[in-house]
């Protein structure tokens, strides 16, 4: 199917009285020099409120708002996207539906061409949700944490490590932190940190894994 042209959305904003002529060329104009979303310019331009918008469009295109800040989403599911697809395509997965469809919430359910992206990424049926762009950037990083890319703490390390021991800077930094000294509430952060950073490499592997079987 294909996609549907950009300048819909901003004709049917301005059919609503919420954009005019003048603000939609503006953006368009702007969208075409930072090849970001239409809708994205138009709120970081401030011609329209992102809740606005996810409102306005979950009336015209009959698609369910869902709004994010408190939602549980199952690693299972969360495994089906990554990090830097979901900050590309500035989406994240949020449930399977009756069907076995892939709910996933996005700023524009409009752009057919991202939603096809989307199905070939996670092999799944997409069905889209509606969400603020400001919510959908909180949940990847919540989900999606940056891989740590600190330098190699090599002094932390033994010299030789032991034969089958993880190789992973990360694995040692909690190491050191188990071993070390200071306040013990510090400590205690930094590990939960390393350990998120670990379930980060986890999960990474499982996706390779799962992607494997496919073949």
């Amino acid at each position: 199917m294909a996609p549907m042209h950009k300048r819909n959305l901003g004709d049917m904003l301005i059919a609503a009285n919420l954009i005019d002529e003048v603000q939609m060329q503006i953006a368009l104009a702007e969208q075409r020099q930072t090849g970001k979303r239409f809708g994205s310019t138009l709120v970081e331009l401030k011609f329209i409120d992102e809740n606005v918008l996810a409102a306005f469009l979950s009336r015209q295109m009959d698609v369910p708002c869902i709004s994010l800040l408190h939602i549980d989403i199952p690693k299972k599911v969360l495994r089906k996207m990554n990090r830097t697809l979901a900050i590309d395509c500035h989406a994240i997965p949020v449930r399977y539906d009756d069907h076995g469809h892939l709910e996933v919430a996005m700023i524009d359910p409009t752009d057919l061409e991202l939603i096809d992206k989307l199905e070939k990424a996670t092999t799944t049926t997409v069905t889209p949700l509606i969400a603020p762009e400001s919510s959908i950037t909180s949940m990847i990083d919540k989900f999606y944490p940056e891989e740590y890319s600190g330098e190699d703490t090599l002094s932390q390390r033994p010299r030789q490590q032991p034969r089958n021991m993880p190789n992973d800077p990360v694995f040692w930094d909690i190491i050191a932190e188990i071993d070390g000294g200071g306040d013990l509430e510090d400590r205690l952060t930094r590990i939960e940190e390393n350990l998120d950073r670990m379930w980060v490499l986890l999960e990474k592997m499982l996706r390779t894994l799962e992607m494997r079987e496919r073949v």
